[in-house]
């Protein structure tokens, strides 16, 4: 079970990375990114049982089509395709989506509907939780798989604290052993700084704490949780006596190995094993030791070298060698010119440091009074043409019986108020009768609360003495048990 390589195209589809591989590389991962957090991940609204239209979706990469579009031709056309439409490069990338196996599509009746598998969703938040990660902290995983072992040596949890234990030791022993500073791909990059400040500013900042180990300045401390590992391996060592192993191994049989004992029992000494693994985490921390003096040496020898050489000394070095190299035999002379050599009237003169400009604060400007009862009268102005739930249940309540409906040429108007909720209701009467009625994002769907709008009759008009419209009927709705 240890050895064997996890089947992962058996789970996902083959051809699930082709985007991603690509020359649109990083615009195709923005956009999974963007469908992700408008449909299918956990900050979406939950989204219906039988997925969502593909115009839905084909209208969402139209709008990252329009605010973001340095898209290359690839082969197929896909989204750098020359002279097509913006709705046919969207649909372009929605097949090249579904064909690779990011989106499923289905036929719902004469409806087609589009959803994420649930392991391509797990695969891709996983990958953008891969690139969201941050420096690793040690305390609190060494805290974690002590507080869970604590529970299983007490009693009150069973074989899954245990196998969640062993996994966080596994995955902290994975990133400690991974975790190398790597001097050869951090120094060239801290390298192209051009100041020494900067330098000196970006490889304390970006060093050990925010780029690798958080708490690395805490690591050796008396008091750190990692000196608790001998607390672990302990309760480790307590959980292969015979009474608590053998309810691990009932646990694991029962719910891991669908009653294979000989399994259950490879799966807990898989556990205890990575458990046991903790006794090696000195030689992580050993060899990270080692990194940091490495980077600290090759650190300070960059500083002394900026320090000491003149600024730009490379770049003058290599123009003055390129010019010996294509000027004529004639001029390579000493380039002496006529007077004396030394003479203070060839100096640079010093520089002159500008005065500062003297800085005054802004003035403040207190309004006067015809300003203010503008600005007064123009917000009572919007809040008249304002219609909220609480406004439009004031409009029905005194209209709407308890029981049946009202027609619209019923409803009286007295007021601004009475006529913006008039109009209200006459939109949504008029939104009702399209295909599919009222959509489920129409901001005033919020406002039918315990009542419906029926359009009586689109081609008859009503006048009311303000509005010629559609003649419509409100409906109370009945309260269920």
């Amino acid at each position: 079970m240890s050895t064997s390589v996890p089947p992962l195209f058996s789970v996902v589809p083959g051809g699930l990375f082709g985007p991603l591989a690509s020359a649109n590389r990083e615009r195709y991962w923005e956009l999974l990114c963007r469908l992700f957090d408008e449909f299918f991940g956990p900050d979406a609204p939950l989204p219906p049982s039988i997925g969502f239209q593909r115009r839905e979706i084909t209208g969402a990469v139209e709008r990252y089509l329009l605010t973001d579009d340095p898209w290359v031709d690839e082969d197929g056309g896909e989204g750098g395709a020359p002279g097509a439409s913006l709705l046919e490069r969207a649909n372009a990338i929605y097949e090249r989506f579904r064909s690779t196996g990011w989106l499923r599509q289905e036929r719902v009746g004469a409806r087609e509907m589009v959803s994420m598998m649930p392991v391509v969703s797990q695969l891709l938040s996983t990958l953008v939780e891969f690139a969201e990660h941050g420096p690793t902290f040690v305390s609190a995983k060494v805290r974690s798989i002590e507080l869970q072992l604590q529970q299983v040596v007490d009693g009150k949890a069973f074989g899954d604290a245990l196998d969640e234990a062993a996994d966080q030791a596994r995955r902290l022993l994975v990133s400690l052993s991974s975790m190398s500073l790597k001097v050869r791909d951090l120094m060239p990059e801290l390298s192209r700084s051009e100041t020494t400040a900067q330098f000196a500013r970006q490889w304390f900042e970006r060093y050990v704490s925010s780029f690798f180990v958080g708490d690395y300045a805490d690591l050796h401390k008396a008091d750190h949780p990692l000196a608790r590992r001998s607390a672990i391996l302990s309760m480790a060592q307590q959980v292969e006596d015979a009474s608590l192993h053998e309810a691990m191994l009932g646990w694991y049989r029962e719910h891991l190995t669908g009653g294979d004992t000989e399994r259950a029992e490879l799966r807990l000494q898989r556990s205890l094993r990575r458990l046991h693994e903790l006794e090696r985490i000195d030689e992580y921390l050993g060899r990270l030791d080692e990194d940091i003096r490495q980077a600290n040496r090759r650190a300070l020898a960059f500083l002394d070298y900026r320090l000491r050489a003149p600024a730009k000394l490379d770049v003058l070095l290599r123009r003055a060698c390129r010019g010996v190299l294509q000027a004529p035999e004639d001029a390579l002379r000493l380039p002496v010119a006529p007077g004396a050599l030394m003479d203070d009237a060839q100096l640079r003169p010093p520089r002159r440091k500008p005065q500062p400009i003297p800085r005054s604060a802004n003035a403040m400007q207190q309004p006067t009074p015809e300003q203010l009862a503008r600005l007064s009268l123009l917000r009572r102005m919007k809040r008249a043409r304002l219609v909220n739930a609480e406004d439009m249940a004031r409009y029905l309540g005194r209209h709407l019986p308890p029981e049946g409906g009202i027609d619209s040429t019923q409803l009286s108007i007295g007021s601004i108020e009475d006529l913006r909720a008039y109009q209200t209701l006459l939109t949504l009467a008029l939104r009702s009768r399209r295909i599919g009625g009222l959509r489920r994002e129409d901001p005033l769907g919020r406002l039918q609360r315990g009542f419906r709008v029926e359009l009586l009759d689109a081609g008859e008009a009503g006048d009311n003495g303000y509005l010629r419209a559609p003649r419509f009927a409100v409906h109370r709705l009945r309260k269920t048990a």
